[in-house]
């Protein structure tokens, strides 16, 4: 086996900040309070006010518990639970409207399957619908931590359990104590690895810098946001992720103040050699519990893992392996953008437009084409569940596609004002464009036939979403291919031009290259034309189909039980009209592409018999 890696942080500088830090720091501030990034001290007394509701709540109920099973009294009235929180909250980032991870802690003889959820009157879930003020209560008890959501009040809390092997839950339980971990179940130990990372986060940054590491999280957070890589079920980065990544600049910089944060944050990130990992604490490697950990000498989908970012807390994981190739160019791409616009600040003697760091991605004019892809259930409650379950697939959709096409996904849900605001549905967007990679046998292979067809990928989404085991009738996925110029307009923010500009943009230019190609002298167009007759030679490339596609009729469904008793290939053999075709043209010897027929509407939710 190969030897233990070890991973130390030595400071870069210890230098404390010049007045002109300082500045910056006063104004990076000042601009996060313009953007609405601070709640009002009414919206933090109610937050307070709701935990304390949920406090005393989860210490009624555990005494309840041991009530209905006639546990003697003198132990039901030492009975205890507690609340913990976690995320943006505890680490003191949150916003407006921010919801609140929290997590219940129990004892032993109360069981997350037949007391936290349930409906029994014993049961927590059941409490909650009885308790005045809560609302839009959703039982998930099949995701990778259990979670029962919330609103109290208005406040949207998300309430985990971990429930630990011990009688009574001391009232001064520390959770980051490894003890606590004893006997856990692995959902429990998932749950209180969240208190866990996030308090050993806040002692890695240290007392002093806490109030720079907040500013500096906050505004990562919300850049982070704004160039739409704020996300990690799409496969970019969350919460958690940027905090890490923000604590590892205060190790750097020690001393350093939120300004400086920002500013050495992208030139590090831009310039750090993945997948070499961000581990912000040694890792355990004697493992005292026995807890599979992240290790890529031991486990080979630790090895595959393209940018590990490693949780500071026992058992060590790595928090970012969603993050795909194409997310990783994505969110390099924004870092070295984020050091051309330092790197100008501080050309001008540092001078800063925080405002010019923060620019809204211009995503919907950045692609020629998008699939669209639009969720849609029979009524509220059906919603919010197929919503987060589609959600929570979509970076699956985006590994097979990136084989093919590059594909850049747009983690923000958008819906659609024609709906209404009683409609159930809500829309995601990806963006499409020629890989650029070299060619490879397999992408010849492709080309020779002058088409990359997505109908797979996309097929082996329909299953893979159909395939819920909480499916119900009425909920439906509809993938659609759109140009750019046929997006709807609600899509562009204010200040970005539509796609009626966008498409006269694109005239404009198509008129000004074909005037370019005319102006060419003969002998300039004879060597054109055996530039693009070699490179069509030597990949086998026929010129482009042009007869148009016939449009797409949904056959019958199926039900998902049926989907899935289906064989593959029959989800691979669609009509040729719901194929999604990438015509490859030769220009100079370069293969470029273009979008031919590419779904033109396809069901995902009900597949054809």
């Amino acid at each position: 086996m190969p030897p233990v890696k070890e991973y130390k942080i030595e400071s870069i500088s210890e230098a404390p900040p010049t007045s002109l830090d300082i500045k910056q720091t006063a104004e990076l501030k000042q601009f996060l309070e313009e953007q609405g990034l601070y709640e009002s001290v009414a919206e933090s007394s109610l937050r307070e006010e709701v935990l304390g509701t949920l406090d005393n709540l989860v210490k009624d109920w555990v005494k309840k518990v041991g009530r209905a099973a006639e546990l003697a009294d003198s132990f039901v009235s030492d009975s205890n639970a507690k609340i913990f929180t976690f995320g943006s909250y505890r680490l003191g980032v949150h916003g407006p409207g921010a919801d609140i991870d929290t997590l219940c802690v129990g004892p032993r003889h109360v069981s997350r399957e037949t007391e936290f959820f349930g409906l029994e009157p014993h049961c927590l879930q059941a409490m909650l619908l009885e308790l005045p003020g809560v609302t839009q209560l959703q039982a998930v008890k099949d995701s990778y931590v259990p979670v029962i959501k919330f609103q109290l009040h208005g406040i949207s809390i998300d309430l985990l359990y971990a429930q630990l092997q011990l009688p009574i839950v001391p009232e001064d339980l520390d959770v980051r104590a490894q003890s606590t971990l004893r006997n856990c179940d692995e959902q429990s130990v998932r749950a209180l690895n969240g208190c866990r990372v996030t308090d050993t986060i806040l002692a890695e940054v240290g007392a002093s810098q806490i109030s720079d590491f907040r500013i500096a999280l906050k505004a990562m957070k919300l850049w982070a946001e704004r160039r739409g890589v704020y996300s990690n079920v799409t496969g970019f980065l969350g919460g958690v992720n940027w905090a890490i990544l923000v604590a590892y600049i205060c190790r750097l910089y020690p001393r350093g103040v939120a300004s400086t944060i920002m500013l050495r944050f992208f030139k590090i990130y831009c310039n750090w050699r993945w997948p070499t990992p961000i581990v912000l604490q040694q890792i355990d490697h004697q493992n005292p519990m026995g807890m599979k950990q992240w290790d890529p000498r031991l486990d080979y989908r630790d090895q595959s893992h393209l940018m590990p970012i490693i949780t500071p807390a026992y058992p060590c994981m790595n928090s970012s392996y969603n993050v795909s190739d194409s997310t990783l160019k994505i969110m390099m791409d924004e870092f070295m953008r984020g050091v051309a616009i330092c790197d100008d600040f501080l050309s001008r003697s540092g001078k800063v437009s925080w405002a010019r760091l923060f620019e809204e991605d211009s995503f919907f004019q950045q692609f020629k084409n998008y699939l669209q892809i639009e969720v849609v259930a029979a009524d509220e409650q059906q919603f919010r569940a197929w919503e987060g379950w589609v959600h929570s697939r979509l970076r699956q959709l985006v590994r097979r596609l990136e084989t093919s096409v590059g594909v850049r996904p747009w983690p923000k849900p958008i819906k659609s004002p024609g709906h209404g605001p009683q409609s159930y549905s809500t829309l995601y967007y990806m963006g499409l464009k020629k890989r650029s990679t070299q060619m490879t046998a397999t992408t010849l292979s492709r080309a020779s036939n002058n088409s990359v067809n997505l109908n797979g990928p996309v097929n082996e989404f329909r299953h893979l979403v159909m395939s819920w085991d909480d499916w119900q009738e009425g909920m439906d996925v509809v993938v659609r291919h759109m140009k750019q110029k046929d997006l709807p307009p609600f899509v562009f923010t204010d200040g970005q031009e539509g796609p009626t500009a966008s498409a006269a943009a694109s005239e404009a230019s198509t008129a000004a290259d074909a005037l370019e190609q005319t102006a060419e002298t003969p002998v300039e167009g004879q060597k054109r034309k055996r530039a693009e007759d070699q490179a069509a030679a030597l990949v086998g490339i026929k010129k482009p189909n042009t007869t148009p596609e016939p449009e797409v009729v949904r056959g019958p469904s199926a039900s998902p039980r049926q989907a899935e008793s289906m064989d593959h290939d029959a989800y691979s053999a669609a009509p040729s009209g719901m194929c999604a075709e990438l015509h490859v043209d030769t220009l100079g010897g370069a293969p470029q592409v273009s979008v031919g027929s590419l779904l033109p509407s396809v069901s995902i939710c009900n597949p054809a018999s």
